[in-house]
C-alpha cells in the first residue's frame, strides 16, 4: 500500500469499513501504522453503508480534506 501512496503522489488515505466487518476492521490498525511511519493522513470511516450516518461521513470526509 505504501508504494502505491507513494507511486501515486497520494495526500492521504481513507479506509471505509463495513461496521459488522471485524476482519477488515482488524487490518486496519496495521494500515494505519503504516500511514503514520510514512507520514500520511489517515483517517478510517466505519460504516454500515446506511443513509443513516450521512452527514457525520459528509463532516468527516470534509474536515478531513481541510486538514490536508
Amino acid at each position: 500500500m505504501i508504494d502505491m501512496v507513494e507511486k501515486y503522489k497520494v495526500d492521504g488515505v481513507v479506509e471505509v469499513v463495513l461496521q459488522a466487518c471485524h476482519t477488515f476492521n482488524i487490518e486496519a490498525v496495521r494500515v494505519q501504522r503504516a500511514c503514520e511511519q510514512a507520514g500520511v493522513p489517515y483517517m478510517k470511516l466505519e460504516t454500515d453503508y446506511s443513509t443513516n450516518d450521512a452527514g457525520q461521513v459528509e463532516t468527516r470526509l470534509g474536515a478531513f480534506i481541510e486538514m490536508l
